[in-house]
């Protein structure tokens, strides 16, 4: 019942977004990048601008996990998409493992990786974007780019703020960032389902521990890590990449934790299980143990952002577990160009819908 009454939240929330016009011009792009082994490749992702308006600025969006191919940015136009295309040019990557390279496993939650990949669309692109600006007579104010991102797409706004600070300062300049229920501490979102007993969305356990072996090339007999009932399921609804998010999250049975991964998988004194965990540990942005006895080390980033930031969280996320954000917050202390905004926003999914009324209104 609460899993029918987020589907109809999310196909309300939609129609209401799609219910005014709004004329932009939309273009699928392909652009060169490389993946984890540090080889070429061509990716793929979108280019929107509003066609009757002067743009307030350039967006690069950046989405939460997927579930089909179809979902992605250079296929249909995202939600989020819908919520800033009037007013905003919108640049959006598919990553790894979606568009043009579908028939590749994503390196999911790969940050440094994902970063890097972002960035270079905005490089990659930046020429064509030009073009489709002065056939429309219009142009882009400077100092214009933001970067916006929730969930999946909330720590990867993080990585990619990091990767242009760190490596293209003067070359790119983001007037601000804002990123909204993230998974920055991974291994920490493991430790609370090991705790827990619980997973949010079953749909992400194949994709992490799957995606951490491919980002990392960790070579893990990942048989080992599923039952065969998340086997089943995997099989018969995820690997084709054709059903989306809502419908697999519809389809799952089942929440407790030791439906989908196997003893093996949850005891991180098996040599697989540890160096997945190590996996996990260098795709977090931040970490903290849960509890003092606990695995892995301290991880909080040197870098400190010098672009006006917004982290948005809700206390009730059922998905990315809060943990997350308040480890973000003892690694990037509040100050007066750092923002949190922690309430009761509800689970992952409404909160979704608040953080973006949130963005929309403080730019506006």
């Amino acid at each position: 019942m609460k899993t029918l009454r987020m589907l109809c939240l999310f196909l309300l929330a939609g129609w209401h977004v799609c219910s005014y016009a709004a004329k932009v011009y939309e273009r699928a792009v392909e652009y060169s990048s490389i993946d984890q082994y540090g080889d070429t490749i061509l990716l793929s992702g979108k280019i929107s601008v509003p066609e009757n308006t002067q743009a307030k600025g350039l967006i690069l969006l950046l989405h939460y996990t997927i579930g089909a191919n179809a979902e992605v940015p250079s296929q249909h136009t995202l939600y989020e998409a819908r919520v800033f295309h009037e007013d905003y040019v919108l640049v959006m990557p598919d990553y790894i493992g979606y568009g043009s390279t579908i028939d590749r496993f994503p390196p999911y939650l790969h940050g440094d990786l994902t970063a890097h990949n972002c960035v270079d669309m905005l490089l990659g692109t930046h020429a064509l974007l030009t073009q489709m600006l002065d056939s429309l007579g219009t142009s882009l104010p400077s100092d214009s780019i933001l970067i916006v991102g929730f969930s999946q797409g909330g720590a990867t706004a993080l990585w990619t703020l990091k990767h242009i600070e760190e490596h293209y300062a003067e070359q790119i300049k983001v007037k601000r960032c804002f990123a909204g229920g993230g998974p920055y501490d991974v291994a920490s979102t493991y430790d609370d389902a090991l705790a827990t007993g619980q997973v949010g969305m079953p749909l992400v356990v194949p994709l992490l521990v799957m995606g951490t072996n491919e980002a990392y090339g960790l070579q893990l007999n990942t048989d080992n890590f599923f039952t065969p009932a998340m086997k089943h399921f995997y099989n018969r609804h995820m690997a084709d990449k054709e059903r989306g998010v809502v419908s697999l999250v519809m389809l799952s049975p089942q929440h407790r934790l030791d439906y989908w991964l196997t003893e093996f998988a949850m005891d991180k004194s098996q040599a697989e299980t540890r160096l997945m965990y190590e996996g996990l540990l260098r795709s977090s942005f931040v970490h903290y143990p849960l509890h003092e006895r606990a695995c892995g080390d301290v991880i909080c980033p040197e870098w400190r952002p010098q672009t006006p930031l917004y982290i948005f969280h809700s206390y009730k996320d059922d998905v990315v577990p809060f943990v997350n954000a308040t480890h973000l917050q003892r690694c990037i202390p509040s100050s007066s160009s750092i923002t949190y905004d922690f309430g009761s926003y509800g689970g992952h999914l409404r909160s979704l819908f608040v953080f973006l009324k949130n963005v929309k209104e403080q730019l506006d």
